[in-house]
């Protein structure tokens, strides 16, 4: 579906204001409500008012790329639809510059019973192009599209995916201002998605606006400048797209483990914390010397639990009351160089007994994209039964082959996991720890990691 929007007087460099817009529906318990109130002598109201989007304001430069994320029914699709004029508000306004191409749903503003190449021109015919327009632009939809000959059947008989390949192409390529996607991708097979991404990054290269909306958010962060969380409504918050990202996140899981919290954790409070590890000891993936010993003091951080605290989820189950970040001697630093063993050490409380314990550990780039994953039970270590009131001190080691010059952040949880569909997060900690790579002119590193790949050749004559 696309749009064209009258220039509106506003600073050149914006391509939409949205000021003070609230959307307000009239729900009615019945069909009969509906009549009733409609024919009643004295006007009396059946209906109960929702706002959908309540009082939202906010700019959009040109050339910016914003994702919208929130939970289903927090106004998105409202939003998108008020922008492209299929709505229109109850109160505030919406202004935007340009020609607006929007994928709102599947096969949106097609005709199933025509072919694919005749939904291509009847679309582009509504939106003032000529037959000789869409002649120039045709071979490259239909090569975006890739449907090979399904492109002369009907639409009816297509796939979803085939729906969203044939809508994208249109919608991406007929020189829009503004483009607007309502999660539609999400449908398409990874090798679509990713065309789609570098049709995007390409269009915003160009100077195009992009709006999108996804529930996927680990995208959000490599793909958008902002982003937008909407609740209820409302504007949550809108800033830089990881922070954005990171709120929303902290709420989902906030609410996903709130009700479940071990109330043992409250008596293990104020106890002593010094201590020995109990004897089921061990390191997990590393090639190199075991820092751990028999004699190893149990540490614990009140500064460490106040840092963390707004970062940090699960049911209490266990809880990690302290994170250190080792070299290959075992001293505590924040900075290390090519290939240096890095260790991360958790100090875990426990609070229940835990027959499937695990541990897992992400490491996130300063714009917070993963970089790399683990998990106990993925590498095949395994820990015993460990007993309520237990204290256990866990360490991954990993070499460092991150890109220098940059600071890293570290993501660790701590599982009761039977299967990936059976789990108890214990405690989960977004930003456990942080640390630094310094550069190595000897090794330099111009991509994110490093991996010995290994090359080999043959020369015929």
């Amino acid at each position: 579906m696309i749009r064209e929007k009258k220039h509106i007087p506003m600073t050149d460099n914006i391509a939409i204001s949205v000021k003070n817009v609230t959307k307000t529906y009239q729900l009615y318990n019945s069909h009969a409500d509906r009549v009733k109130e409609a024919f009643h002598p004295l006007r009396k109201k059946y209906h109960r008012p929702f706002n959908a989007l309540t009082d939202v304001s906010f700019q959009v430069e040109k050339g910016e790329f914003i994702g919208i994320i929130g939970r289903n029914g927090s106004g998105k699709s409202t939003l998108l639809q008020l922008i492209c004029g299929i709505l229109q508000p109850t109160a505030g306004s919406v202004e935007a510059n340009g020609r607006i191409s929007a994928l709102l749903e599947l096969g949106a503003g097609f005709n199933p019973e025509f072919t694919g190449r005749e939904n291509v021109y009847l679309n582009a015919s509504i939106l003032g192009f000529s037959k000789e327009d869409i002649d120039r632009k045709f071979d490259q939809i239909e090569a975006f599209a890739d449907i090979g000959e399904f492109i002369d059947q009907p639409v009816k008989i297509y796939s979803s995916g085939m729906a969203v390949r044939l809508s994208f192409a249109v919608q991406a390529n007929v020189d829009p201002d503004i483009l607007i996607i309502d999660e539609a991708i999400a449908v398409g097979d990874s090798y679509f998605q990713a065309k789609c991404i570098k049709r995007m990054t390409k269009l915003i290269e160009q100077g195009v606006t992009i709006l999108f909306v996804t529930h996927g958010v680990d995208a959000v962060p490599q793909l958008c400048n902002r982003a937008i969380y909407l609740e209820s409504g409302n504007i949550k918050q809108i800033g830089p797209s990881i922070s954005v990202v990171d709120a929303y996140l902290r709420d989902i899981r906030r609410d996903q483990y709130s009700d479940g919290l071990i109330e043992e954790i409250k008596d293990e409070e104020g106890r002593d914390d010094s201590g020995l590890v109990p004897s089921d000891d061990g390191i997990l993936n590393s090639g190199k010397k075991d820092n751990l010993s028999a004699s190893q003091v149990f540490k614990t951080d009140p500064a460490f639990t106040e840092k963390v605290q707004p970062y940090r989820y699960g049911t209490g189950g266990a809880r990690v009351m302290y994170i250190e970040l080792l070299d290959e001697h075992g001293n505590q630093t924040d900075t290390f160089g090519f290939k240096d063993l890095i260790t991360v050490r958790a100090y875990i409380k426990v609070f229940k007994m835990l027959d499937a314990f695990n541990c897992c550990m992400i490491v996130r780039n300063k714009n917070g994209i993963e970089i790399m994953h683990c998990t106990s039970r993925e590498y095949g270590y395994k820990f015993p039964i460990i007993r309520k009131r237990s204290k256990v001190i866990v360490d991954i080691s990993f070499e460092n082959i991150l890109k220098p010059m940059e600071a890293y952040s570290i993501h660790y949880t701590v599982n009761n996991t039977y299967s990936i569909q059976d789990q108890e997060i214990l405690d989960l900690i977004e930003l456990a720890a942080v640390f630094n790579v310094k550069s190595d002119p000897t090794h330099p590193i111009w991509y994110l990691i490093w991996h010995p790949f290994q090359f080999r050749h043959k020369i015929i004559q």
